[in-house]
C-alpha cells in the first residue's frame, strides 16, 4: 500500500504494521497481537490531530470569505467539496469498522463502547478468516468493493480540484489513495486491492487497516485543502511597506473652483523596485506597451522622480506605464497620467479692510501666489511698517504716519527662493471719531434722556472698516443757569453726580455745551472731537 507525503511518526506505524504482520505469518504470541492495538492507537492519535488541523483552515477559509467573498468564494467552494467528500469516506470506513466487529463477535460484543470501536476488547484478535469473509466473502465481497470505490470516488475529486501542473501534489494524492491490484507470484493471477489489504490477516490488523486508511483520508484532505487556502493569495502582489498618498485633481487651482484629491495608501515591496516608464503608450489587448520614445526614471524605495524643466507656459500633460514582476514571474503594466499647469509669476497682496494700510494698527492683508503653497510663501515689508504672519494670513503695521509702504514677495521653488516681485500700499492716519451721547450728536434732547446718560461714546460709525475702539479722556460741560455760564470740566467720560444736578436744573429752551472733548485711539494718538450741542426739551 503506497503512501503520499508522511510524517516520521506515519512512517514509524507503517512499518510497524508490516513487520507485526509478516510477524503474525509465523504464528508469533498474542503479545504481537496486542501490540496491534498499540499502533491502532497511535493512528487514532494521528487522526486526531489531523481533524484539529483540519478545523483551523476551514475556520480560516470562513473568515477570509466573510472579508471577500468574491476572491476566496471560488477556492472555498472546492474546499467545501473536499470537507464533504473526505467526511463522507471516513464515516463510511467506520462504519464498516462496525460491521466487521457485529460479525465477528455479534451485536452484544464489548468491544463497542460509547458507540465507539475498542480494538483492544477484541476477544478474537487472531482470528484470520473473519475479516476476509466480511470483505471478500459476502454477497460476492460487496463490503470490499464498497470501499475500494470510495476510495478511488475519493481520489477523483480531490484531483479535480487540483491543477494538472501540480505534479508533486497530484502524485502524493495518488500515491496515499491508490488502489492498484497487486501482482501475483510467478504464474499466478494479481490479487486485488480489497484481497491484499484485508484477506488472511488476523482480525486486529483489519481494524488496523481500517484505521489507516481513514489517516490517509485526513492526510490527503489537509494536503489539499492548504493548498487551496494558499491559493486564495498565490497571485497577489506582495508588499512590505505602506504609506499615505495624496494625488491632486491638478496643482493649480483658481479661487472659487474645488480642489479635488484622492487619499490612499500606497504599498510596494522593497525589495523589488519597480519600472517607471514615462511617455506614450498604447493597449494591445489586455497587455500595454510603449510607443516612440520615453523616458526611464531613476526609482528609490518605490518612487520615480519625474523632473522636467519648464521653458513654455501652458497645461502639460503627461503619462506612462509602470512595470511590476508578478510572483508568477510575468509582467504587469499599470497605466498612469497626470498633468500641471505652467504660469508667469504673478504676486497677489490683497488688503483684507481696503487699498490703504492705517498708522498704528495691525493691518491683515492676505498674500498669495498662484500654484504656491502658503507656506513656501515669505513677505517683507520695506522701512516703515512691520509684518508678522497670523495663520494664513498677515497683519502689517505702519510705524510712520504717512507716505507709502512696499510689501516684497518671494516663494520656494523647489530647492531655490524666487523674487516675485512688489506691491506698493499708501498710509493714512485714523479718522477723527464722532463723540456722541446717547446715539445723538448734537439737537434737541429730552432732560430725562441726558440725566440717565452715562457718559460720552467715541466712534467711527458703522461705515468705515475697521471694528477700533476709542477711549474718551476728558470733556467741559458748559450751561447757562440763573443768568450765569456755569462750567464743569470731567476726566474721562461718565457725568458725575454734579453735572447731572446741573442737567436736571435746565429750563426748556437751555442749551447743554459739551467741549473740549478728547479721546485717544488705538494708534495711541489723543484727537480733539468735535463739540456737542443740545437744546433741552
Amino acid at each position: 500500500m503506497g503512501h503520499g507525503k508522511e510524517t516520521p511518526r506515519q512512517k514509524m506505524i507503517g512499518l510497524m504494521y508490516l513487520f507485526l504482520t509478516a510477524l503474525m505469518a509465523l504464528n508469533v504470541s498474542k503479545d504481537v497481537l496486542n501490540s496491534f492495538v498499540l499502533v491502532s492507537d497511535s493512528l487514532e492519535q494521528t487522526i486526531t490531530n489531523y481533524k484539529s488541523k483540519n478545523d483551523k483552515v476551514y475556520t480560516e477559509f470562513d473568515l477570509q470569505y466573510n472579508q471577500n467573498p468574491d476572491k476566496v468564494g471560488p477556492w472555498k467552494d472546492k474546499a467545501d467539496i473536499v470537507k464533504q467528500e473526505a467526511n463522507k469516506l471516513f464515516e463510511l470506513l467506520e462504519s464498516h469498522k462496525f460491521g466487521l466487529l457485529k460479525y465477528a463477535e455479534g451485536d452484544d460484543t464489548e468491544a463497542i463502547v460509547d458507540d465507539r470501536v475498542v480494538p483492544s476488547k477484541l476477544k478474537a484478535k487472531d482470528n484470520i478468516d473473519q475479516g476476509g469473509e466480511y470483505f471478500i466473502g459476502l454477497e460476492g465481497g460487496k463490503n470490499g468493493k464498497e470501499v475500494r470505490a470510495a476510495m478511488n470516488h475519493y481520489m477523483e475529486k480531490l484531483l479535480s480540484v487540483i491543477p494538472e501542473d501540480e505534479e508533486a501534489l497530484r502524485h502524493a494524492v495518488e500515491s496515499t489513495l491508490e488502489t492498484h491490484d497487486v501482482p501475483g507470484k510467478e504464474g499466478e493471477a494479481p490479487h486485488k486491492w480489497e484481497s491484499h489489504i484485508f484477506e488472511h490477516i488476523p482480525l486486529i490488523a483489519d481494524f488496523v487497516a481500517l484505521t489507516t486508511l481513514q489517516t490517509n483520508v485526513k492526510n490527503t484532505e489537509t494536503d489539499v485543502i492548504n493548498f487551496l487556502l494558499n491559493q486564495i493569495s498565490a497571485g497577489d502582489f506582495k508588499v512590505n511597506k505602506m504609506q499615505a498618498t495624496v494625488i491632486a485633481n491638478s496643482s493649480y487651482i483658481i479661487k472659487g473652483n474645488d480642489y479635488i484629491a484622492d487619499v490612499f495608501i500606497a504599498a510596494y515591496d522593497s525589495t523589488q523596485d519597480p519600472e517607471i516608464l514615462v511617455g506614450e503608450y498604447k493597449q494591445v489587448g489586455n497587455k500595454y506597451e510603449m510607443v516612440g520614445d520615453f523616458q526611464k526614471l531613476d526609482v528609490v524605495s518605490g518612487k520615480g522622480k519625474y523632473v522636467v524643466n519648464t521653458s513654455s507656459v501652458g497645461n502639460k500633460p503627461w503619462k506612462g506605464l509602470i512595470k511590476v514582476k508578478n510572483p508568477d514571474g510575468g509582467e504587469s503594466y499599470f497605466p498612469f497620467q497626470s498633468e500641471y499647469d505652467v504660469a508667469v509669476p504673478n504676486v497677489v497682496v490683497s488688503p483684507t479692510k481696503m487699498n490703504v494700510f492705517y498708522y498704528g494698527i495691525e493691518n491683515p492683508v492676505d498674500i498669495s501666489v498662484p500654484g504656491v503653497a502658503a507656506e513656501d510663501i515669505v513677505a517683507t515689508v520695506s522701512a516703515g511698517a512691520k509684518i508678522r504672519k497670523v495663520k494664513n494670513e498677515y497683519e502689517i503695521t505702519p510705524t510712520k504716519q504717512s507716505g507709502t509702504v512696499f510689501v516684497n514677495v518671494s516663494a520656494k521653488l523647489g530647492e531655490t527662493t524666487k523674487n516675485l516681485g512688489k506691491k506698493e500700499f499708501r498710509i493714512k492716519t485714523i479718522p477723527k471719531p464722532e463723540a456722541t451721547v446717547m446715539g445723538k450728536n448734537g439737537g434737541k434732547i429730552s432732560k430725562a434722556l441726558i440725566t440717565n446718560a452715562n457718559g460720552i461714546i467715541a466712534s467711527l460709525g458703522n461705515d468705515f472698516v475697521f471694528d477700533l475702539k476709542f477711549r474718551v479722556t476728558k470733556f467741559t460741560v458748559t450751561a447757562n443757569i440763573g443768568g450765569f455760564s456755569k462750567e464743569m470740566n470731567v476726566n474721562g467720560n461718565q457725568f458725575d453726580k454734579s453735572q447731572k444736578e446741573m442737567i436736571k436744573n435746565l429750563k426748556a429752551g437751555s442749551n447743554l455745551i459739551i467741549e473740549n472733548i478728547e479721546a485717544v485711539g488705538p494708534d495711541g494718538r489723543t484727537q480733539v472731537l468735535s463739540p456737542i450741542v443740545f437744546k433741552i426739551n
